[in-house]
């Protein structure tokens, strides 16, 4: 599984008309829709840059996207600043959120969740939101932190390898560990 971490910033330096090409839902807040549609422009860039898929019509089962050919399968997330991508041959799920002081207490309890710091909180709730959006168990799970961040990806493989790339080219070090 590769998976991408785009800065939302740069949604500024894209032109409008380009971005609402993008568009899948209706979404009334500016910031919101810039997140929506960046997130599926970054997406179709990747399907057909890095993986030279030619064919990317997307469409949906629910509210979750395919790729209609089925090359790929792919998960967005975004939070804060970012945007995650996760692109597989396998069905996938991704979540990513940033770590903000609450009260998390009453909702580990609901969910069922064991938390004695926020971080378990998010470690527990992007594991749950990443296999949410997987659609169904997933066989094996990859956490990554950056700066205030933690992202958990899912896949239906219990043999799937995960690469991670931020914005900047990095990969992090030990991703497949």
């Amino acid at each position: 599984m590769d998976i991408f971490v785009i800065e939302i910033i740069d949604a500024d330096n894209v032109h409008k008309e380009l971005l609402k090409e993008f568009q899948k839902k209706e979404i009334s807040n500016p910031k919101k829709w810039n997140e929506h549609c960046l997130s599926y422009l970054m997406t179709d860039r990747i399907l057909r840059d890095f993986y030279k898929i030619e064919n990317r019509e997307i469409e949906f089962r629910g509210k979750k996207p395919f790729l209609k050919n089925r090359q790929k399968f792919f998960s967005i997330s975004h939070s804060g600043d970012f945007i995650a991508l996760a692109f597989s041959d396998n069905d996938c799920g991704i979540d990513i959120e940033k770590i903000k002081i609450r009260e998390f207490e009453e909702i580990s309890r609901r969910m069922g969740f064991k938390c004695n710091t926020l971080e378990e909180f998010y470690n527990e709730w992007t594991k749950y939101e990443s296999e949410y959006k997987l659609g169904k168990p997933a066989q094996k799970f990859k956490k990554y932190r950056f700066d205030e961040y933690i992202i958990t990806a899912a896949s239906v493989n219990i043999q799937e390898v995960f690469e991670i790339y931020i914005q900047n080219g990095e990969v992090f070090p030990n991703a497949n560990a």
